[in-house]
């Protein structure tokens, strides 16, 4: 059906290409070679849309803008997923317009048909400002701004809610003016901003593609959507609608901050803020599988406080949280640094992972945890309290071992018990 399909639109001139869910090429028609021949002897069944706009855009940017071709590429992508409206923009002498439909849930289909000829859009007559007068009463109460431009995309008019969204003077006339002209003075008077450059990086890029919205951020912190259409009239005449959309923006963001404090609070433990035990197989599945990839050794430290069913009966469970918080900045203070992930392992139990240690240097660090979780000071009211702990170590180099890391928990796992069972407050070791 799609060969069907690209074949009868071949007969009227409109140029096919079809991807699959993984945004690979299935089919083209000859139309689109003949549109975009630079495709002509490369394009092939599988290839991914990326290669098919890579060519695109070398042919298009300049050597100032060659820099930019990834991202251009990247951009290209990610309209293609999608893209609901048609757009238009300049290519090899015509105006194009360029749509794209989702085919069965499984395919994406891009057309592309040349609307008219830009050698006969250059030989219109100008526009004129009055042509637009009877339809400014109506765009001036518009809850949106709105320009109207000439063929050359300068503006003939634009109404006050434009003015007010970029912080332009009313009185400001803006005719002639170019739009880009107008966002670089709704920035005058600020600092220089990466908001800004990224900002003129949008426009640079969009007004490529007359059609498609796009979002340009403004000073404190607004943003506006442009939606435009270029020349698209007889006349030459271009419009575009300018949104205010920074109460959604800071709605997005709030949602975006929320979505990050959950996914915190998924891997961490509420009680120590340390990590959890889900925080930590996701580390110890990294570490191994990047040891495996670097011949590398990875080691894991078990602790478990000693005799804490003791604590928590002789002075209650709330004491007994104490003395698990008051460890687990032990650990921090003498356990952290780069690389290293400490976690809550369970109960009364905690986990050292320490990337590329030896078991030398991880027994050593276990040790040193050992002695000073001893000389920890603890009381409740005036009474000291004791708190010993017992740990166990293991090291392995994943090279020729499998599984993901599993094993090295088992091995601590018994290096503890180990040490539980030889009297406890004191360090086991164990080499996988």
């Amino acid at each position: 059906m799609l060969r069907a399909f690209a074949n009868v639109l071949e007969q009227v001139e409109v140029a096919v290409c079809a991807f699959d869910d993984q945004d690979r090429t299935v089919l083209w028609n000859n139309t689109f070679l003949s549109f975009f021949p630079e495709h002509a002897g490369h394009v092939h069944v599988g290839e991914h849309y990326r290669e098919n706009l890579r060519r695109f855009y070398r042919l298009r940017l300049s050597a100032q803008e060659a820099h930019m071709l990834e991202h251009y590429v990247e951009e290209g992508i990610a309209r293609h997923r999608a893209q609901q409206q048609a757009f238009e923009f300049d290519h090899r002498g015509y105006r194009v317009r360029a749509a794209s439909l989702e085919w069965g849930g499984m395919n994406r289909i891009r057309v592309w048909r040349k609307t008219v000829a830009l050698e006969s859009l250059a030989m219109q007559e100008p526009a004129r400002a009055d042509a637009c007068i009877d339809a400014a009463d109506v765009l001036e109460n518009l809850a949106d701004g709105a320009l109207v431009m000439d063929q050359d995309d300068r503006i003939l008019w634009a109404n006050q809610r434009f003015h007010s969204l970029y912080g332009l003077p009313f009185s400001m006339d803006v005719r002639g003016w170019r739009f880009d002209a107008l966002y670089q003075a709704a920035w005058q008077g600020t600092e220089p901003s990466e908001s800004h450059l990224a900002g003129l990086r949008v426009l640079q890029e969009r007004q490529r593609f007359s059609g498609a919205p796009y979002e340009l951020p403004l000073p404190d912190q607004r943003w506006v959507r442009v939606l435009e259409q270029n020349r698209t009239r007889e006349s030459g005449q271009g419009y575009s609608t300018h949104v205010d959309i920074t109460a959604f923006k800071r709605q997005q963001e709030a949602l975006e901050r929320l979505s990050l404090r959950l996914e915190l609070l998924s891997i961490t433990d509420a009680l120590t803020g340390l990590a959890n035990r889900r925080r930590l197989d996701e580390a110890l599945k990294n570490e191994w599988q990047r040891a495996h990839r670097d011949n590398a050794c990875v080691s894991l430290i078990l602790i478990d406080v000693d005799n804490f069913k003791q604590i928590n009966d002789a002075y209650g469970h709330p004491y007994g949280d104490e003395v698990l918080k008051a460890l687990a900045q032990l650990l921090i203070r003498h356990a952290g640094r780069a690389g290293s992930l400490i976690a809550r392992y369970g109960g009364e139990e905690f986990a050292v992972l320490l990337p590329e240690s030896s078991l030398d240097e991880a027994h050593a660090l276990a040790e040193r945890l050992r002695a000073q979780a001893q000389a920890l000071s603890l009381n409740l009211g005036g009474e000291p309290v004791a708190v010993t702990i017992s740990c166990g170590v293991s090291c392995a180099v994943p090279a020729g071992l499998g599984g993901a890391g599993d094993c090295l928990v088992e091995q601590a796992d018994a290096a503890l018990y180990q040490a539980k069972r030889a009297g406890r407050n004191r360090v086991v070791g164990a080499r996988l």
